[in-house]
């Protein structure tokens, strides 16, 4: 189990005392999300890094069907046990299609009758990936009968992305507001 933490290693920052680099891209966060992120509000500290993950998480937007991303991303918060994540990405998986049933079911996905065979395979690649960094070629193989390779690029991002802000947030205490 993973250890939580009472209070953030680094205090989020409010746009008044981010850098300047970083102001105009929380503005832009906010007025996307309709709120301030602690996550986003802590990456502020650093501007290119923040900037970095702006760009990326726009450019998953892209391509790939909003659900295998909402369900991919979500598998891997799941495993890396990342409350912030899941919580933030409950309401999107939701808002994308995603029902209460399939991310209750998600940790079992394999013996679910909640998921098709198309949702199986983007959750055994986003598991594979996260658990091991790597992704057997017979799963890659599954997901490319229903993913072109644009697609199949942005969904190693979209868990790369996960993994990377599971990390992020575990490493410096981030909290829910």
């Amino acid at each position: 189990m993973t250890q939580k933490t009472a209070k953030s290693f680094v205090p989020p920052l409010d746009k008044t005392s981010a850098p300047q680099d970083a102001r105009s891209i929380l503005e832009k966060i906010e007025s996307k999300f309709g709120k301030s992120m602690n996550i986003f509000n802590t990456m502020a500290y650093q501007p290119e890094v923040l900037k970095g993950i702006a760009t990326l998480n726009d450019g998953l937007q892209n391509d790939l069907p909003a659900k295998y991303r909402e369900l991919a991303y979500y598998k891997a918060s799941q495993l890396n046990d990342c409350d912030y994540c899941l919580h933030y990405h409950k309401q999107a998986a939701e808002q994308e299609g995603v029902t209460c049933q399939q991310l209750s079911d998600i940790a079992e996905f394999e013996s679910s009758d909640s998921f098709d065979e198309k949702e199986k395979s983007i959750l055994r690649y986003a598991e594979e990936l996260t658990k091991t960094s790597n992704v057997q070629s017979k799963t890659v193989e599954s997901v490319k009968e229903f993913l072109n390779e644009t697609q199949l690029v942005t969904l190693a991002s979209a868990v790369a992305l996960a993994n990377f802000t599971n990390r992020f947030n575990h490493g410096l205490g981030i909290q829910l507001p």
